[in-house]
């Protein structure tokens, strides 16, 4: 029972603290200023939050989902270790824990794995999340991984994307037109 009043605990504090982070980032970002120190940290901590309660009911297995177990734990490890790659190979792109974290918008990044997502990191966590809910077959911990999807998700396309277009212009909606949000499928040429 305990276990339920601290993830209900969790999940409230979740909301809240996103909503907060909503706000104090808009608010930069309208006054296209990058991100104050306590803006990232306070998205670094939101994002640990939701990790951890991903972690937890995955862990405690609530609501547990019908999949057979040995097939979704492979299946979670394999999305999850496919995370982590695309999630390090942005990281190391970006070169500076001042820019990964949101405080340093000097330069738009469009090289090496930027040249296939927008957003790898984004790309990363998302598959990093879903792995592990599925690898547990936790549908309380899927439904975490749904909510911050959509959450960052709606960050990107309300938040992030109108600052970088302010920021960078032409060059943003030129990268914008080319490379998308989150990956690129091969196509053949000519279509």
């Amino acid at each position: 029972m305990w276990i339920y009043i601290v993830i209900i605990g969790l999940a409230i504090m979740w909301l809240l603290l996103g909503i907060f982070e909503w706000k104090g980032t808009k608010k930069a970002y309208e006054h296209e200023e990058p991100l104050s120190k306590e803006v990232s940290a306070g998205w670094g901590i939101l994002g640990l939050i939701g990790l951890f309660l991903i972690i937890v009911t995955s862990f405690f297995n609530i609501w547990q989902l019908p999949i057979n177990k040995k097939l979704a734990f492979i299946m979670g490890i394999v999305i999850l270790g496919i995370g982590v790659i695309i999630m390090i190979m942005g990281l190391i792109e970006f070169r500076s824990t001042r820019r990964v974290m949101g405080q340093d918008a000097s330069k738009l990044i469009t090289s090496g794995i930027y040249r296939w997502s927008r957003n790898p990191q984004l790309l990363g966590t998302y598959l990093l999340i879903f792995g592990i809910s599925i690898m547990e077959r936790s549908g309380l911990a899927f439904l975490f991984t749904i909510i911050g999807i959509l959450y960052y998700h709606l960050y990107t396309i309300k938040l992030e994307e109108p600052f970088l277009e302010r920021m960078f212009g032409e060059e943003y909606r030129r990268y914008k037109s080319r490379t998308p949000r989150y990956i690129r499928v091969l196509r053949r040429e000519g279509k």
